[in-house]
């Protein structure tokens, strides 16, 4: 034995007895006669745990190894068949080649300490003449191995669990059995007992939890799982914990055939809320409606355009893209003022660039007493033809377009007729003295509307912004992130399908769907409020925390900072080396399935004992068949996750008290 690893001698007829030894597999070894554990003394009372790493050469290996070559070459032909149990040795020397060295990994040692089982990291003492022997798990303890939470874990969890709402530690979940090797004949074979995988639903709160793996290995199928645990777990406890998707693939959203035809929608309900980019049935709008939420279809407009610029460029098109329509205090009167006069252009703007409008929609148009008659004098003295004033505050949008068309005009023919009078060119006079009523921003604007810059210099203005039509809903009513928001406060699952609609929905929306998550859990944390417990899962994360990402940007701050404001944050990557190391290294669950690249293999052989599955991880391919290390785990589990099977989910659903009868009808349909 060392610290670190130890050093098994076996052999074959050992092997047999125990229906073979995995790579990878556990062993216990102790010194104490199992039988007597209470006349052992002190020193040996615990149990050294041990996972088998490979073949060790023992010292008199080369001496058999041309024992066995020159047996070989001495055997006649009709001894060259197999079938003899000593392979034609005489018993002695079959004995003596029969033995063989494990190197082995000291995972921990068990032991008793006030009437509970616990679990150390390491081995504080070995001796040199070792009366230690190893023991091959199986059954009932196998699952104790796998399944062993030290008692002040348990109490930890316990504790925040109820500061999270839930009425005790919610119980673990059977995520998977045992599965040791990608060949599984003996060790989950007819006569082995399966040895469920049970995880805490409380590690994944206020947690990072990795998913990494190729494609088409399980990655889906386990947030599956995890997103069915959590929701049960808060059923069970009559909390709230609002789970957030972002399927970019729209495999959660819709029902496929490895989930037997049934989707997370269809099992929880009335529990969850669809979103689309399109018009679908059965599937909230995803997008804004710029006219009804201008603030925030400016803000999308701007981050598209930053995207990708357009060809129609100028002076006024740069203020445009780099104005806000953020609303001011109503108690500041003049700059809210100034404020409804932008909103309103900008939804001219929206109405000349084809963004259809909801039924009806009205414009709110400025025509004060003092602006009518400074508009009416100037045209008079020009000799123009009569003003046409709007004859109500609300107006259609033609008509708003018009009577922003024309102020821009008369503004212009004043500004001339002052600097040709030699005095100030404010154009129209606001209520304060000395002040134009047309601001820069304004202008900017009603430039844009016109297409014209103030020079009278034809420019593509509402054109720039046509191509951004798609991300606009005229039929949704309200702000699609503060509806969101709702539902998860509510403990509702939604599920995003990126699947579907403008590519650029992706990275914009769900960006400004995740930082005002983010900002509200903070503000309610620094307000001296406990925030509602939500978990986000997404997929492609290398995309948003990479490695080269900014960790002030809105994805890297939910990794990093999300946890103490109740985030939960799952990510799934094929790419585990493109993730942002920072957040590699806060990450307090995993589950790896196969990956097939040296450097993703390197990056994950840095973090916990993973270091001991990086062959196994590059050969096996088996679809579920992961290596899991969670919050509350010692070491690495090597597991088989259970399907996604939402029959068996919604008859566990049927026991909880308050289950919607929708969910008992569907079953019975």
């Amino acid at each position: 034995m060392k610290y670190d690893e130890c050093y098994v001698q076996t052999n074959d007829a050992f092997k047999h007895a125990v229906n073979g030894l995995p790579h990878n597999s556990f062993l216990l070894a102790a010194g104490f006669d199992p039988a007597r554990f209470d006349v052992a003394s002190q020193i040996d009372q615990e149990v050294v745990l041990l996972r088998v790493l490979g073949s060790t050469p023992l010292p008199q290996d080369g001496d058999m190894v041309r024992t066995r070559i020159e047996h070989h070459q001495r055997r006649r032909d009709a001894e060259r068949l197999p079938g003899d149990v000593n392979d034609g040795l005489d018993p002695m020397t079959a004995s003596e080649l029969q033995w063989g060295g494990m190197r082995c990994r000291v995972l921990g040692t068990f032991f008793m300490e006030g009437g509970q089982l616990r679990l150390g990291s390491d081995i504080e003492n070995f001796m040199s003449l070792s009366r230690m022997r190893a023991f091959k798990p199986r059954g009932a303890a196998l699952e104790l191995v796998v399944n062993h939470v030290n008692p002040e874990v348990r109490a930890k969890a316990r504790e925040e669990a109820l500061k999270a709402g839930f009425k005790d530690t919610p119980q673990p979940i059977d995520i998977g059995t045992v599965r040791f090797t990608s060949t599984a004949r003996l060790h989950r074979g007819a006569t082995e007992p399966l040895v469920r995988v049970q995880i805490q639903p409380a590690d994944f709160l206020a947690r990072r939890t990795a998913v990494l793996g190729m494609t088409r290995t399980g990655k889906s199928n386990t947030v599956k799982t995890t997103v069915s645990a959590v929701a049960m777990a808060a059923r069970k406890s009559d909390i709230r914990v609002g789970q957030l998707i972002f399927d970019v693939n729209g495999e959660y959203a819709n029902a496929n055939h490895q989930d037997d035809g049934s989707s997370i929608a269809e099992v929880f309900g009335d529990g969850v809320v669809r979103y689309r980019a399109i018009e679908t049935p059965q599937f909230q709008d995803l997008r804004a409606n710029f006219y009804e939420e201008p603030g925030q279809g400016l803000n999308l407009i701007q981050a598209l355009h930053k995207r990708e610029p357009s060809p129609f460029g100028g002076q006024d098109l740069d203020a445009f893209m780099s104005s806000t329509l953020e609303e001011p205090d109503v108690s500041e009167r003049s700059e809210h003022t100034r404020w409804e006069r932008h909103v309103a252009v900008f939804r001219c703007v929206l109405h000349r660039a084809g963004y259809p409008s909801p039924a009806n929609f009205k414009v709110k148009v400025p025509r004060a007493k003092g602006l009518t008659d400074q508009l009416d004098t100037f045209v008079r003295q020009q000799g123009g033809q009569a003003l046409q004033v709007p004859g109500a505050d609300l107006v259609s949008l033609p008509d708003a377009c018009n009577w922003f068309e024309q102020i821009r005009a008369i503004n212009l023919g004043m500004r001339e007729a002052q600097s040709a009078a030699g005095r100030p060119t404010i154009g129209i006079s606001s209520s304060t003295p000395g002040n134009a009523w047309v601001d820069p921003m304004l202008e900017a604007f009603l430039n844009v509307l016109a297409r014209e810059t103030t020079r009278k210099q034809a420019f593509g203005g509402w054109r720039a912004i046509q191509k951004y039509r798609s991300y606009h809903s005229a039929r949704r009513s309200g702000d699609v992130v503060n509806e969101i928001i709702g539902h998860l406060d509510t403990g509702k699952i939604v599920i995003l399908d990126l699947s579907a609609g403008p590519v650029e929905i992706r990275e914009v929306l769900s960006e400004r769907i995740a930082r005002q998550i983010f900002d509200r859990q903070m503000g309610m944390l620094n307000a001296g409020e406990v925030p509602q417990n939500i978990v986000l899962y997404v997929e492609e994360a290398h995309n948003l925390i990479g490695k080269k990402t900014e960790l002030t940007a809105t994805w890297p701050r939910i990794a990093k900072e999300g946890a103490k404001a109740k985030i939960a944050f799952v990510y799934a990557t094929q790419e585990p080396s493109s993730v942002h190391p920072n957040i590699l290294a806060n990450t307090e669950n995993w589950f790896v399935t196969h990956l097939n690249n040296d450097d993703e293999l390197k990056t994950l052989g840095k973090f916990y004992d993973f270091g001991d599955f990086l062959s196994s991880l590059k050969s096996a391919q088996d679809v579920g068949f992961a290596r899991i290390k969670t919050l509350s785990a010692p070491y690495v589990i090597p597991t088989q996750i259970n399907r996604f099977t939402p029959a068996e989910i919604r008859r566990a659903m049927e026991d909880i008290p308050g289950t919607p009868s929708s969910t008992r009808s569907r079953r019975e349909n």
